[in-house]
């Protein structure tokens, strides 16, 4: 099998220049598995996008075994992720993180404490870098710090001036709002100087809406409505006052975030599973949906990250493509199964879940490229 692959490897390298895939500005999609009210077992699916508007390719998943009933996720940088641990709601919940690199994962430890019981959203100030999280009961949204080493630190809580439920955080970068979603609205908070909140008013377009997960994107605020399947588009007056800009129909929806260069948008359906896929049209400014539903399980909450070392063959996670991957992409050759939890890292072109010649020119196209490791 081996001298096979050397004359097939041989061939394919002859054709690198009019094979070589263009990549563009390559993007990881992070989806927490999340089944409706108490679910375990699951894990976080993970995507890679090479192309603006191109395939999106099933990367290994985070499996439930390092998690427990994962329920969203946030960045705090593009490699540090951080995973919401639900917990079925048994009051048990802890904050996963991991470290990233390219396609590849590495548990980096978990946080309790500070509130922490019945985790939902969690989000980063994209200013001061602190860490909020959601508590489902309790009205307690719990704060981390962290220090010079990268260490999580409790900072308290803000409470919540209701005894209402919350699901959804998010932190206004221009003027540092913070914003916690119940079902019916969206309570809104103003920075004080020494770093507390002070509350000032509830918003929301219709009751009944059962408001989940938020996003801030281009000084806007995305909010997921579930029951009537829209996602919320807010813009902001003089003052710091939501107002509704449109709306974007989405079943199901839960969460949303957007690819770096911000021409896509992708929504969770917490429903009955699937990641939907819109396309920015600048002309009318508005956000249109395309392409086909990614078939996924009920999920949560989703983020994106821009991939470092973005190499398709990449296979061994050291940001360059040699021998140690191509012995990699020979132990999974011809292989295939189950594509709904795919787990073959070689199943490079993405589509079904089986390592074959198409697989195979990307992985040649990328033979001998590195990147510098982190």
């Amino acid at each position: 099998m081996i001298l096979r692959f050397v004359v097939l490897f041989c061939l394919v390298l002859a054709v690198l220049p009019w094979m070589r895939p263009v990549q563009a500005a390559p993007y990881q999609i992070i989806i927490c598995e999340t089944p409706m009210g108490s679910g375990g077992g699951q894990g976080v699916r993970r995507y890679m996008v090479f192309d603006t508007f191109g395939a999106i390719i099933q990367l290994t998943p985070i499996p439930g075994a390092m998690l427990n009933d994962p329920s969203s996720a946030a960045l705090r940088t593009p490699t540090e992720l951080f995973v919401s641990n639900r917990a079925a709601h048994t009051g048990n919940s802890s904050i996963s993180r991991f470290d990233l690199s390219g396609s590849f994962y590495q548990a980096a430890g978990t946080i309790t404490g500070n509130y922490v019981t019945d985790c939902h959203q969690l989000a980063f100030d994209p200013v001061t870098g602190e860490l909020f999280q959601t508590n489902f009961t309790g009205g307690k949204l719990s704060r981390f710090l962290f220090d010079e080493s990268g260490n999580a630190v409790a900072n308290g809580c803000v409470q919540m001036p209701d005894g209402n439920k919350m699901l959804g955080v998010a932190v206004r970068p221009a003027d540092q709002q913070l914003f916690v979603s119940d079902y019916d609205y969206v309570r809104r908070f103003t920075r004080n100087p020494d770093g507390s909140y002070t509350f000032v008013s509830n918003f929301n377009v219709q009751s009944g809406e059962l408001y989940h997960f938020m996003k801030f994107h281009n000084d806007e605020l995305y909010l997921a409505a579930f029951t009537t399947n829209r996602v919320l588009r807010f813009s902001f007056d003089a003052g710091g006052v939501p107002a509704l800009k449109q709306t974007i129909d989405s079943p199901g929806a839960l969460d949303m975030d957007f690819s770096p260069d911000g021409q896509e948008m992708f929504v969770s359906n917490h429903r009955a599973g699937g990641l939907y896929r819109y396309r920015y049209n600048a002309d009318n400014d508005t956000w249109v949906r395309f392409g086909d539903l990614i078939p996924t399980p009920m999920l949560g909450g989703v983020v994106i990250t821009p991939t470092v070392c973005p190499l398709r063959g990449d296979l061994s996670g050291d940001c360059d493509v040699d021998m140690e991957d191509l012995a990699i992409f020979i132990s999974q050759w011809t292989q295939s199964i189950d594509p709904y939890y795919c787990t073959l890292s070689a199943n490079l072109a993405g589509e079904d879940c089986t390592v074959q010649l198409d697989d195979f020119a990307l992985f040649a196209a990328d033979w001998m490229e590195g990147f510098p490791a982190l």
